[in-house]
This record gives C-alpha cells, sequence and structure tokens, in this order.
C-alpha cells in the first residue's frame, strides 16, 4: 500500500495538510484530520489485505464473513437471511446477491425454514465449510503477519486503544450535515 510504505512520510503530509487547514480555516483543532487521516490509511491497509488473502479461494470480504457467520452457527450452521444481512452489514439486495453467488458455488443450499414455511433459512454446504476454515485460515495468517512484530504487549496496547476510539465514536453519533 502506497500510503503505508513510509509512515513518517503519511505522518508528514498529514500534518501539512492539517496546518494548511488550519490557515484557510481559522483557529481549528488540525489534529482530527491527522487522527482520521491515519485511520483511512489503516482501512485501506486492511481491505487490501483481505483482498489479497481471499482472492485464491474466490471470496470478497462480504461473501467470506456470510460463510463464516453461517460456519460459527452450529449444530446446524443454519441462519435466515435476514440475520446474516444483519450480521454481515449489508442491504438485502446485498446479500440477495452474495446468496445467489455463494448458492451458485454450492457453497450455500436454502431450505425451507423453521416455523410456518414461509421463511427460508441458509444452510452452509459442507463444501463452504471447508472453504470457511481454509480461508479464515489464511487471512488470520496475514492479519498475524503484520501484527507479529509488535509483540504481545504492544498489540494490547494497540487493542486498548482502539477500544477508546470506538467508546468515543459510539457515545457520539454521526451529525445530520444536511441541515446545515
Amino acid at each position: 500500500m502506497r500510503g503505508l510504505s513510509d509512515p513518517t512520510q503519511l505522518a508528514l503530509h498529514l500534518e501539512e495538510n492539517a496546518s494548511a487547514w488550519q490557515e484557510i480555516a481559522g483557529d481549528v483543532d488540525g489534529s482530527a484530520l491527522g487522527l482520521f487521516g491515519r485511520l483511512e490509511a489503516l482501512a485501506r491497509f486492511g481491505a487490501e489485505l483481505q483482498r489479497r488473502a481471499l482472492a485464491p479461494y474466490g471470496l470478497n470480504y462480504a461473501e467470506f464473513t456470510t460463510i463464516g457467520m453461517l460456519r460459527t452457527s452450529p449444530p446446524a450452521f443454519r441462519r435466515s437471511p435476514t440475520e446474516l444481512r444483519r450480521l454481515v452489514g449489508q442491504s438485502s439486495a446485498g446479500m440477495t446477491r452474495i446468496l445467489a453467488k455463494l448458492e451458485d458455488e454450492g457453497l450455500v443450499r436454502r431450505v425451507a425454514g423453521r416455523g410456518d414455511g414461509r421463511r427460508r433459512d441458509v444452510i452452509l454446504s459442507a463444501r463452504g465449510r471447508e472453504l470457511a476454515e481454509q480461508s479464515f485460515a489464511a487471512l488470520l495468517t496475514a492479519q498475524a503477519d503484520v501484527l507479529a512484530p509488535a509483540g504481545k504487549r504492544r498489540r494490547d496496547e494497540l487493542l486498548r486503544a482502539l477500544d477508546a476510539l470506538l467508546v468515543l465514536f459510539a457515545r457520539h453519533p454521526l451529525p445530520d450535515l444536511r441541515a446545515r
């Protein structure tokens, strides 16, 4: 990833950008630009890592997450499309496309749901279970390789810092900027 190939240069660029915006906008705290710029670079790196780790398995991250959710739903490896949609964070149309692809590839099948018969559940096939486990191992290895140089203490510090950010974000709902 170009943005992370030299983190010092990225940090310098973000600081220079924040300073330029402080001159343009006046008395503003530019540290938010630096923080969110770093988060954006990390998000892009993480997405690229996922893409590269999952590509040999013919999966994108949403498909991987879908079969992963089913794989971790024993004993029947079964969920409703609505449950999967919520867990994976997809729209109804997005989940429909994902499930159609997975079904075409023999990774899942749809069966009558429990109850009155109107509901259709999604069940992970044996081939889907195998692919979920293989792709999970590949992604976990890729992620662990990135973090290995940090050591356990540093990783624990990073987790605490990220947890603190999540708390800040959760306490501050996104503003409705259309009204401004």
